[in-house]
């Protein structure tokens, strides 16, 4: 106000604003007055305008690379920090441009912002486009000169991805596109197989993205992220890291395994791609599906019955040698496995343990392989032998895998022994004496069947002795049944020297058993006339000259003999023989010369008396066709000669042929030779091409491959699409993997059921150019046979059958069916390396369906440590392509079997283990043990291929549990050493035998000793202490047992060896009856004995006669027998003696002499002294006698 009052001893406040309307400097003069005393003061204010202090708290907003249309968010302050408020305003029009789509938006537009505050403004970026971004965005504020910038920049980007499938043929890959359900077929799958598909991410973006895949397994079902195998639709997929690298491409591997029956149908693959808010898709249907193998086995369960027994052992050390199929050795039956499926099936056989079932071999393969291969409609027989070992009952489950789903069968049977014996030993020996050439010596002897089921043999020579040697016996199987008995008659009738020394016949029944039935003996004096050729190779002979051999004929016979040769008519002036005919003495020989002279005469008659057709003896020209008939003065000069019929006549024998074999050849003018070089089959062999594009602008050029022969195949590819710039120069690279070999197969293109191959494959590729011109390359390419496709390396112990996998898959598009050869190359077979090691065995035939891979499996086993080299070849039935695997295996240390073995304390316990000698010597095997107390029998000797079994001993000493390490090691390098782990368990020993004491109660002689003798194994010196216990059942008094020598001293045992000890044990009873005690022995190492001491006391037993002298006394010691102290009564029967006390009280087994007198007497005499006790009925009598 202008005018107002001031009250005394107060002050005034007046108050000036300041509202400028322009920047320029303003002042006022104004005057104060006071109306009473005149006073008056005069004052000037000046003002001037200064620029609010408001603006943004960071001066600009970086946004960064933003997908198009995904929203980023930033904020920031607009900040007041004068006094006052003030108002603000965004200018739209500095960051929103007409006719375009906002990317920028700001809120709020307007407002106020308070004194000394802030107010918060959000900033939002929404790229449409791919492209940078920059804004100023203008803050007009109130009474400020200049608006508020705040720079906001951004960059647009957009995610591109590409997805692709690998496929066979040219390119090797297929497109999938967005927007379009791309079909996929991962074909009819048996349950549990896999197929693998690779899928290829590639991001030509400029930053990584993630992605991420996800399933739907049927119509109207929601899509959900792709897990694993465990339920439908079985598809894994094996890369987890799910970002896509920018500028790359990401492998992902989907992987179909179904584990039921079911359809892909429906199913669809969606590979997710960010896309801002949206997504962007890639789409696949799923086709395919799975079913099982339809194999039915024509038993479920089958019983041998009693079979004989073929082995014995429970443990086998090496592999069993299973006999091949219709082995009539052991009990056997066969197991059909029946594929009604539409395709063929893989079995396998779950491995048997052959340390605990060696008496059950089941043959899935006639080579000794784990698997099979069914086709389809047909049907496998699988034997299954039964081989028992001992007399008890057998049972076992056999697990078959079909495409490896478990199915059973269980077989049971029972062991007995075969017993096949001659009814008179004498029989043993059958001597056909001393004959000349054909005379007939016959003798019979009888053979009983003994055992209790029918027995199947067949005569055989045992050594090969009677080989040649004119006898002869019946040859064919007899069956005998239980007690039946059946005559075999032998028959002598040779026609040439021969000498029988007592050579065995032995029946070798068809279970596995050889009997020894009897010895043959007989002589033959005959002259033996013998070729030492019987075919001779002239080899090639030129026309006009002569080539000649040399023969010898011998007579190992004891009678000489004459000879004569005779040649065909047609042969006899190409061939001919010096000396013609002779004699030749017992023990010699005669020099024979073959010559072989053809001519063009001679030739010319051979062919008009040979006809020109081929038979038999008929000449045979080029390589096996017939030669046809020759007209006078043609040459004849190559044709082959071949005569079979020349015949030495003898004079005691049968006649003997030669055969003879002769080219006849021109003078050879030289050899041509050639060479060519090329690509092994289904290995890529690149070459590259030029294109120049001398044009101002930039060409993409889509080459044209085709393979032309053969037809409807892709051998030869190069990129689709080229891009040459301007100017310069494209090199192609063109790339040919061939999936057949070049050239006729094994030399013959006439090979019947096998497909003809091209001798060279052939194609072209076409470039068109934009300018109007063309290039056209023929493509020409030669296959060869492959060295070695795939090398694996493995490490597995030996001295158990291994199963080794070999995955193989169909590189071409159509169905094929492999014969398998699998070969020991490194050893080689037959050498001394190989000896330990049994060939590979698998199955003969695989079948794989179009692009799947499987694992073809194969069995191998080495007895010792050692490295060796298996191929597999794999060769297509149909066109005879094929495939090499090399396998190495390192056979390292075995690792131990496991045998368990339980004894009680001291008692023996055996383990028999069967021992095979897989080799062609005899071979000796000797156990070792790093526990003292297990230990093997008396070593052994196995001869060639044969078996024997050896006692692994157990004998323990101290009660507990624990593990021991034994060995089986052979004298030779190819079986090395068999490793055992013995799991044992001691069990507390029982009781020792009981020991039996009787002894009269009471009285000095009131006690019996008796002696316990034990054994001592420990393999240590060990000190006993025996000691008495209480019995279980207890009766009496213990301590009625007494040991005055408690300590035994025992010396260490050597090993099977035992020493004896003993103990004296003193029975003192004191009470009537029986009483019973333990006697308990035990060392620190030695373990414990207990034995049951029984004692019986007697009732008191007379003693004396004590003699006593006239007129003197005798001391009689009487002792308390029981364990208190007790009153005892002493009374005589005869007046004559008189005792020292008529009551005596004695403590517990206190000894008290008394004293009985005799008076002096006239004559001698006899009494009895008599002591009493209340606790015992019976009292103690002793004898007196009184002398003179």
């Amino acid at each position: 106000t202008k005018r107002d009052k001031i009250l005394p001893g107060k002050k005034f406040e007046m108050t000036f604003e300041y509202a400028p309307q322009t920047i320029e400097t303003k002042e006022s003069f104004w005057s104060f007055e006071l109306l009473g005393p005149r006073v008056e003061e005069r004052f000037l204010i000046a003002g001037r305008v200064e620029e609010p202090r408001v603006g943004m708290d960071k001066p600009c907003i970086n946004f960064g690379e933003r997908l198009l249309e995904a929203v980023a968010r930033d904020t920031v302050r607009l900040v007041n920090k004068e006094h006052i408020p003030f108002s603000f305003n965004i200018d739209q029009g500095s960051y929103q441009l007409e006719g375009q789509q906002p990317a920028l938006s700001v809120s709020p537009l307007s407002g106020v912002v308070g004194p000394d505050s802030f107010i918060d403004i959000q900033v939002a970026f929404k790229p449409m486009e791919e492209r940078p971004f920059n804004f100023n965005v203008f803050c007009n504020v109130k009474r400020k000169k200049e608006p508020v910038v705040l720079n906001v920049k951004g960059m647009g980007y957009k995610i591109h991805a590409s997805l692709a499938v690998a496929v066979e043929g040219p390119g090797g890959r297929r497109a999938i596109h967005q927007g379009i359900a791309e079909q996929l077929d991962l074909g009819v799958l048996q349950v549990l197989e896999q197929r693998t598909v690779q899928l290829y991410l590639g991001n030509q973006s400029k930053r990584n993205f993630p992605y991420k895949i996800q399933v739907q397994s049927g119509p109207n079902r929601k899509m959900k992220p792709l897990g694993s195998f465990d339920k439908p639709p079985y598809l894994e997929i094996q890369n987890s890291l799910n970002v896509a690298v920018c500028g790359e491409e990401t492998p992902i591997t989907l992987t179909y395994k179904p584990l039921d029956v079911h359809r892909l149908d429906g199913c669809t693959l969606q590979v997710v791609i960010p896309a801002g808010p949206a997504e962007e898709f890639f789409t696949i249907a799923l086709t395919g599906g799975a079913k099982k193998s339809r194999v039915d086995f024509s038993f479920a369960r089958h019983d041998f019955g009693p079979c004989f027994i073929a082995r014995s052992g429970a443990t086998m050390a090496g592999m069993p040698m299973s006999d091949p199929e219709h082995d009539g050795r052991y009990e056997r039956v066969e197991l059909v496995a029946t594929n009604r499926d539409d395709t063929d099936c893989l079995i396998c056989l779950t491995e048997l343990d052959d340390c605990t079932k060696p008496w059950l071999d089941v043959q899935l393969d006639t080579g000794g392989g784990v698997e099979a291969m069914i086709e389809a409609g047909a049907s496998l027989k699988i034997p299954i032998v039964f081989m028992p070992r001992e007399v008890s009952d057998y049972a076992q489950r056999i697990e078959f895998v079909v495409n490896k789903e478990s199915k059973y069968v269980d077989v049971r049977g029972r062991g007995c022994p075969l017993r096949l014996e001659l009814t008179d030993l004498e029989m043993q020996q059958v001597d056909f004496g001393v004959t000349t050439g054909g005379e007939a010596i016959t003798r019979t002897v009888k053979v009983v069947n003994r055992s209790k089921r029918p027995v199947t043999f067949q005569l055989v020579d045992e050594k090969g002795e009677l080989s040649g040697k004119a006898v002869s016996w019946p040859e064919k199987p007899q069956t005998l049944k239980p007690r039946e008995t059946a005559d075999i008659e032998l028959k002598f009738n040779p026609t040439y020297r021969t000498e029988i020394d007592h050579a065995w016949l032995t029946a070798q029944c068809d279970h596995g058993v050889e009997v020894r039935l009897l010895q043959v003996t007989g002589v033959c004096h005959s002259s033996e006339m013998r070729l030492s050729e019987q075919f001779i190779s002239f080899g090639d002979v030129v026309v006009d000259s002569q080539a000649t051999a040399h023969a010898r004929l011998h007579n190992f016979g004891n009678l000489g003999s004459k000879f004569r040769f005779e040649v065909p008519p047609k042969y006899a002036k190409l061939v001919s023989i010096t000396p013609k005919e002779g004699f030749v003495r017992p023990g010699e020989e005669v020099s024979l010369t073959l010559a072989f002279h053809p001519t063009q005469d001679r030739l010319r008659e051979f062919k008009r008396a040979n006809g020109g057709k081929r038979g038999k003896g008929a000449s045979q020209a080029n390589g096996g066709a017939a030669a046809p008939a020759a007209e006078d003065g043609r040459d004849l000069s190559d044709m082959g000669i071949t005569c079979r019929d020349i015949k030495c006549i003898l004079d005691s024998q049968k006649p003997l042929t030669l055969e003879v074999t002769g080219h006849c050849v021109p003078l050879a003018p030289g050899e041509t030779r050639s060479m060519s070089f090329s690509t092994e089959v289904r290995v890529a062999a690149t070459q590259k091409i030029s294109i120049s594009n001398p044009g101002p602008t930039d060409w993409k050029l889509q080459p044209q491959v085709s393979t032309t022969e053969p037809e409807n195949a892709n051998y030869f590819w190069c990129p689709t699409e080229v891009a040459v710039k301007a100017g310069e120069t494209k090199e192609i690279e063109v790339t040919y993997k061939p999936l057949t070999m070049t050239g006729a197969m094994n030399g013959d293109p006439e090979s019947p059921g096998k497909k003809q191959r091209s001798e060279r494959h052939r194609g072209r590729i076409f470039v068109g150019t934009p300018d109007g011109n063309a290039i056209l390359y023929t493509l020409e390419g030669v296959a060869l046979q492959p060295k070695v496709d795939k090398k694996l390396q493995v490490e597995v112990p030996c001295k158990k059958q291994y199963t080794q996998p070999v995955p193989i898959k169909n590189w071409l598009s159509q169905r094929q069916r492999f014969d398998v050869k699998v070969e020991l190359v490194d050893p080689l077979p037959g050498s001394d390396g190989a000896q330990g090691i049994n060939p590979p065995q698998g199955v003969s035939t695989f079948d794989l369906p179009p692009g799947l891979e499987r694992e073809y499996r194969f069995s191998i086993y080495a007895y010792h440590e050692c490295q060796a080299m298996v191929r597999v070849t794999f060769t297509s039935a149909e066109t005879g392509e094929f495939i090499v695997v090399e396998v190495g295996i390192n056979f390292v240390s075995a690792k131990p079997v496991t045998i368990q073995m339980e004894a009680a304390c001291r008692q023996l316990a055996r383990h028999k283990i069967a021992v095979l000698n897989p080799l062609n010597r005899d071979v000796r095997f000797t156990g070792s043990s790093d526990d003292p107390y297990i230990r093997w029998g008396p070593e052994i000797v196995v001869p060639a291929r044969g078996e024997k079994t050896i006692d692994l001993l157990f004998r323990p000493v101290v009660e507990g549990t624990g593990v021991a390490q034994v060995r089986l090691k052979s004298d030779v390098d190819e079986l090395g050493t068999f490793p055992y782990e013995v799991s044992w368990t001691a069990t507390p020993a029982g009781r020792e035998r009981a020991l039996v004491l009787k002894a009269p109660l009471g009285g000095t002689a009131g006690f019996a000793v008796d002696t316990f003798r034990f054994m001592h194994y420990a393999s240590q010196a060990v000190t006993y202490t025996a000691t008495i216990e209480g019995a279980p059942s207890h009766k009496g008094k213990e301590g009625d047992f007494i040991i005055e020598n408690p300590t035994i001293q025992a010396s260490a045992c050597e090993p099977g060896e035992s020493i004896a000890r003993d103990v004296e044990v003193k029975f003192q009873p004191s009470m009537l009856g029986e009483s019973r005690a333990l006697l308990v022995i035990s060392g620190a190492g030695g373990g414990e004995y207990r034995a049951l001491l029984t004692g019986y006391a007697q009732p008191p037993q007379p003693q004396g006669p004590y003699p006593i002298q006239s007129g003197k006394s005798a001391e009689i010691k009487f002792r308390n027998p029981f364990d208190k102290a007790e009153s005892f009564f002493v009374q005589v029967d005869n007046t004559a003696f008189v005792p020292s006390a008529k009551k005596i009280r004695l403590d517990p087994q206190k000894v008290e002499p008394i004293v009985v007198s005799f008076p002096a007497a006239s004559a001698p005499a006899g009494g009895r002294l008599i002591i009493s006790c209340e606790k015992v009925s019976t009292p103690w009598i002793f004898f007196l006698k009184g002398e003179l």
